[in-house]
């Protein structure tokens, strides 16, 4: 590796297995998303990289000009099985994506009409995040007086289906130009992708390790939640009382310190105990699956990566080989079970994005 961080840019891509291309690019286009290009695999090369025997075809969804934080659609010709489905966050092995949105209660009313409609839906009320006690470095963390002050907070509504998994949130009375930028004249009006969130299960912060010391990101917070004092988390996690998870914020390496430098394309990782008995999502949040399935991150020598992935103790390592959109690129599993995918970035973006 060289003195330069490995990684390039922020998380580039959330992958989706998908029956079939038509409704899900109708429903990420609802949030802004508009198709971009298309490519495929034969059954033997998706084994090789992927470890799934079978055909695949893939369609990479764009936002705006967003150099990160877009979608993968990826269409097995004989999917290994249905993914998470309509369950909730929490599980060994769960992914999903946050994104920020003009209007939580628009979002909220569709899924109303969706449900109502027969459509299966799970969803979880919006809940307020008071951002001077969540993050006082950064906001302050001086007591709010009810109508009196300003509040700074940001309400987060959870919103789940079949083939989606999505944190939505609205912020209030701040704004951060380079966390998320919303496309107001999409029907949603929504962000690209913010952040990745990943939950698993460990007795020790030594997974995550890996997202710093390998993949080259800021490790910008850590922070322990007992239930009583939960916010977004006790509704969304369907927290036990008296249980204590922990999060992680990992952050692209041209992320900045204050509010009008800090970058979307983020990982947020929610650590529970052994003792939590969390389900376990991981073969059915993984390559193969319909949902949520990959998450992709750019970086820049794929070769050196693999072998310090190798070297971290990943295990599962493909060799590297053209993805279906012709980057060279590998999978493995990182020490905290997530399948990844790690892609050559560019010449351009390593120099328009690299630090």
């Amino acid at each position: 590796m060289t003195n330069q961080p490995p990684a390039i840019g922020g998380l580039h891509e959330v992958c989706i297995g998908v029956p079939s291309f038509e409704a899900p690019m109708a429903y990420w286009q609802a949030f802004g998303f508009k198709p971009g290009p298309r490519g495929a695999l034969s059954a033997a090369q998706a084994k090789a990289l992927y470890g799934v025997n079978s055909g695949l075809q893939s369609l990479r969804l764009h936002h705006q000009n967003a150099d990160h934080g877009l979608i993968r659609l990826m269409m097995w010709d004989a999917p290994l099985n249905d993914g998470v489905s309509v369950v909730p966050f929490r599980g060994h092995g769960s992914r999903w994506s946050g994104q920020f949105v003009r209007d939580i209660l628009d979002v909220a009313n569709h899924a109303a009409v969706a449900r109502k409609n027969g459509y299966p839906v799970h969803d979880v009320p919006p809940s307020f995040i008071d951002l001077s006690s969540y993050n006082p470095a950064m906001f302050g963390g001086k007591p709010v007086r009810p109508f009196a002050d300003k509040i700074v907070a940001v309400r987060e509504y959870t919103v789940i289906q079949p083939l989606s998994r999505q944190a939505l949130l609205e912020r209030f009375n701040y704004d951060s130009k380079l966390l998320g930028s919303i496309d107001d004249t999409a029907l949603l009006r929504a962000s690209q992708i913010a952040h990745g969130g990943m939950m698993f299960t460990a007795d020790s912060d030594a997974p995550t390790n890996f997202y710093d010391q390998v993949l080259g990101l800021k490790r910008v917070m850590v922070q322990e939640t007992t239930w009583d004092k939960a916010m977004a988390s006790r509704a969304a996690f369907d927290l036990v009382e008296g249980e204590t998870h922990w999060s992680y914020t990992f952050e692209e390496p041209r992320s900045g310190p204050d509010n009008d430098t800090r970058r979307s394309g983020r990982l947020l990782m929610f650590r529970f105990a052994s003792t939590s008995k969390l389900a376990d999502r991981r073969a059915k949040s993984s390559p193969g699956a319909l949902g949520y399935c990959l998450f992709t991150w750019r970086v820049r020598h794929v070769e050196q990566m693999r072998k310090a992935c190798a070297d971290f103790g990943c295990t599962g390592l493909s060799d590297v080989m053209a993805d279906e959109f012709g980057v060279r690129s590998f999978t493995c599993t990182t020490p905290d079970s997530f399948i990844w995918l790690f892609e050559q970035a560019s010449e351009a973006e390593i120099k328009g994005i690299g630090v």
